[in-house]
């Protein structure tokens, strides 16, 4: 069986972050493409002109979203309020990856609708280590939704 290409939508500000995590999917060896965002407006705008998959083009849904909370304008938790506020993204799994060790935001991150919360490790070996095993659940052992289709 053939797989298809993975769609990961990652919000994240720190250039730094996002080049690991760009890397570590890459290593993970799995068939995932990476679009990045630097803040949660952009991300949105992108999901609200995406197209369903079966339509093909150039700007299709992802099939998974990796979201920093602490991001410049809108922060991860507005994000998710209007991501799953909306019928056409309210399905698309949600990763919240952070430095927030914080108890309250890992209640609020839930209430809002994320799948996972990771806390980002401190060093680089860890970090990759632990964004590959995310990688690889996501993309080879949890199937997610078909994106574009209407939830009931």
């Amino acid at each position: 069986m053939i797989s298809r290409q993975m769609r990961i939508l990652h919000i994240e500000d720190n250039d730094d972050h996002a080049e690991l995590v760009s890397a570590a999917i890459t290593d993970s060896r799995r068939n995932s493409r990476v679009i990045r965002f630097s803040n949660a407006e952009s991300g949105l705008d992108y999901l609200f002109r995406a197209r369903p998959r079966s339509t093909g083009g150039d700007n299709p849904m992802p099939d998974l979203i990796i979201l920093d909370l602490s991001l410049p304008g809108m922060n991860g938790l507005e994000f998710l309020e209007h991501l799953r506020s909306n019928q056409l993204t309210a399905g698309i799994p949600v990763v919240v990856l952070t430095n927030a060790d914080d108890p309250d935001k890992i209640d609020a991150v839930y209430r809002q609708g994320a799948n996972s919360y990771v806390i980002k490790p401190v060093g680089y070996d860890e970090f990759v280590i632990k964004l590959a095993e995310m990688n690889m659940y996501w993309s080879g052992t949890s199937e997610v939704p078909m994106q574009g289709a209407q939830l009931q």
